[in-house]
């Protein structure tokens, strides 16, 4: 009989095993890991996000992550999904002066994204100001095509936060170390993010940002992780033999500090798009720059955040009338000059010395002039193709936003075709700008 019970007892264990595995198996079965990853996708999903108890997400605080789960439906099945994870906000006025939030999603498991890559972080893009849905995707587009490493993808969806409809957004990477994304050494990389919103003046009490040795630009170490004061003091050291490098003006030594393509295609893109995100003397906001480790070169990237671009009214940032913001008035505005190196007719207070001393270098005036020469007529004669496809994507569905958030002094169709002529214009003008950059001997 004990026998017969123990025998009995074993099948049942077994039976619960398999029953558990299963559970498991399906727990972590998601959407399939795609083989290729286009740069955008022809559907938009939806995302449903529900955070636990509804619990408000009011802060980008990382301490105030909400625990969520997140499901995402739509017409492309291969991205349907349930997952778990967290949700906070991010961004800087866009956070804190508009009624539409973006957010960051972390999952609790690292998985395949509306047929991105692999990982856990997520950034949802709120484009409240930019009523097209498509200025980032400009700069992520031109990032792609001219080959600057770690480009973000894009993709769109309609969200649902606790139930309320908060209408169409942008989709994309995190900017982070990571295989699927900044891919640098665990032990020597460095991500380092230029930007005076990170920078000592904004977040005096971090231990992991500063303000650089020669020019003075604000950073913010974000690999290593966490980093600490010894970090810190570690990163600055290694970034100021590039800043020597560039103020001496020995295209020698700067080679051998700075991959000079990535430096020529951030500049290009950033000059393209009229972002004037460069503008902040001796500092600059969004941007990035990294070195996979201690024997490589500096790599300027990934870009980010393209929206205060477009020849942007300023006037418009605190949304004072609630009603939209006002692009693509001149398609003139030279955020570097027509000469770099004095930044003669340059925005506002000019791009930091660190940019504009390469164009005291012969080498360097030619690089950009022959990478604008080789690449400035499919660069936009694809764009322009991208926009397109975009628009019949997601034309109707950033009407209904716009609808949703009142903003009623434009009209979406009217601002594409604004956008698309904008560019049209830009490139066409640029091209008697960029080819007759001058040489400082």
């Amino acid at each position: 009989m004990n026998g017969s019970w123990l025998k009995y007892g074993l099948v049942v264990l077994a039976l619960l095993a398999a029953a558990c595995d299963k559970d498991v198996i399906e727990e972590k079965a998601g959407p399939p890991v795609p083989a290729v990853v286009t740069f955008t996708a022809p559907v938009i999903s939806h995302l449903d996000i529900t955070t636990d108890g509804g619990v408000a997400v009011n802060s980008k605080d990382p301490a105030q992550y909400r625990p969520c789960t997140v499901k995402v439906s739509g017409e492309e099945k291969d991205y349907a999904m349930e997952a778990r994870g967290k949700i906070r906000g991010r961004g800087n006025s866009t956070w804190n002066w508009y009624p539409k939030k973006p957010y960051r999603i972390k999952l609790d498991v690292s998985s395949p994204f509306l047929g991105m890559a692999p990982n856990k972080d997520w950034v949802l893009l709120a484009d409240y100001r930019d009523v097209t849905h498509m200025m980032n995707l400009v700069g992520f587009y031109l990032a792609q095509e001219l080959g600057l490493p770690f480009a973000n993808h894009v993709r769109y969806a309609t969200v649902t936060l606790n139930g309320e409809d908060l209408g169409l957004y942008m989709v994309t990477e995190q900017v982070e170390e990571g295989g699927h994304r900044v891919q640098l050494d665990p032990k020597e990389g460095i991500l380092l993010a230029l930007d005076i919103n990170d920078g000592p003046d904004d977040r005096p009490r971090a231990t992991d940002n500063f303000f650089s040795n020669v020019f003075w630009m604000a950073a913010a170490v974000k690999y290593p992780e966490d980093a600490t004061k010894a970090d810190r003091d570690r990163v600055r050291e290694e970034f100021a033999f590039l800043e020597r490098a560039i103020e001496s003006e020995d295209w020698a030594a700067v080679k051998q500090e700075l991959d000079v393509e990535s430096m020529a295609k951030y500049i290009l893109i950033q000059e393209i798009i009229s972002n004037v995100e460069m503008d902040n003397y001796p500092s600059m906001r969004s941007g990035f720059i990294h070195r996979h480790d201690d024997s490589s070169r500096w790599v300027m990237g990934p870009l980010w955040d393209c929206d205060g671009g477009f020849n942007y009214n300023w006037s418009d940032m605190y949304d004072s009338r609630g009603r939209g913001h006002t692009y693509f008035e001149s398609y003139r505005t030279l955020i570097f000059g027509s000469d770099p190196y004095y930044r003669t007719g340059a925005y506002g207070s000019t791009p930091s010395d660190f940019f504009c001393c390469l164009f005291g270098m012969p080498e360097f005036v030619r690089l950009i002039r022959q990478l604008w020469i080789n690449n400035q007529a499919s660069l936009l004669s694809g764009l322009l193709d991208c926009l397109a496809e975009t628009e019949t994507l997601i034309g109707t569905a950033a009407q209904a936003d716009m609808d949703r958030w009142g903003i009623d002094r434009y009209v979406h169709a009217e601002e594409y075709r604004k956008l698309r002529a904008w560019l049209t214009n830009r490139f066409r003008y640029l091209d008697g700008v960029i080819r007759n950059y001058p040489i400082h001997p």
